[in-house]
């Protein structure tokens, strides 16, 4: 039976944007299992796209900044689909056990990142005052309307090769986005989009999603496997602090 609900991740080639060869296994072993797991556990439906859909229908690598970063706008193209909601995690996303059921979604809805390098130009290169947040587009929840109208807006500035100011990558596009439909959007809980390494990063209990952002988190997943520690009993002991 179809569900209301469709969760997609992205496992294309070498499996994420930002890690090495260090960093696959626990993906795939341990962060989509654990969507997969929440996914079964709340009769979610998930998808994973393991084919470049960018590569049949655009051939060169020449949106964004890298080969490897146009693998998370991929999720664009499956956007367009049937569901009353679309929710999409990056591959680094680790969902814990006891995670709570995805809350009501209405419209666009994602998390504020952390003050940074990051926020700071995007503020600045859109002459935007500093209450403005920049948000993280590694989990993205929107229902079926904005889905759509993300996957338009996408897929055309691709066409056009319209790419962000500031810095060239998906979660600048995304953040433009919002700019431009503000009346749509909806800041999430912490708890969905959880990012403690970043600097700057809020410490709080029970998060229900804890991703493993950009090239710190990277390097955290590497050095934790370097030094033989269990992953998700390191997940669970920070989850108790």
């Amino acid at each position: 039976m179809k569900s209301n609900f469709l969760i997609i991740q992205i496992d294309i080639g070498d499996g994420t944007q930002w890690g090495n060869s260090k960093t696959i296994n626990p993906i795939r072993e341990i962060f989509i299992p654990s969507v997969r797991t929440y996914c079964k556990k709340f009769k979610y439906d998930y998808k994973i796209v393991k084919e470049s859909t960018y590569k049949k229908k655009f051939g060169n690598f020449d949106f964004l900044a890298s080969k490897n970063k146009h693998y998370s706008f991929e999720r664009y193209f499956h956007f367009d689909n049937d569901y009353d909601y679309t929710i999409y995690l990056d591959n680094d996303v680790y969902i814990f056990p006891n995670a709570e059921p995805l809350p009501k979604i209405s419209g666009l809805m994602n998390v504020r990142e952390p003050e940074g390098n990051s926020s700071n130009i995007f503020r600045e290169v859109n002459s935007l005052d500093s209450s403005y947040g920049y948000f993280n587009s590694g989990v993205t929840f929107c229902d079926r309307v904005t889905a759509k109208k993300l996957h338009h807006y996408m897929i055309k500035r691709l066409e056009l090769k319209k790419r962000a100011k500031g810095k060239n990558s998906d979660n600048m596009l995304l953040n433009e986005f919002i700019i431009q439909n503000n009346e749509i959007f909806s800041e999430l809980d912490y708890k969905w989009n959880y990012m403690p390494f970043l600097h700057n990063a809020k410490k709080i209990p029970n998060p229900s999603f804890f991703h493993f952002v950009g090239i710190i988190g990277k390097k955290i997943i590497n050095t934790l496997q370097e030094k033989n520690v269990d992953i998700e009993s390191f997940l669970n002991e920070i989850k108790k602090k």
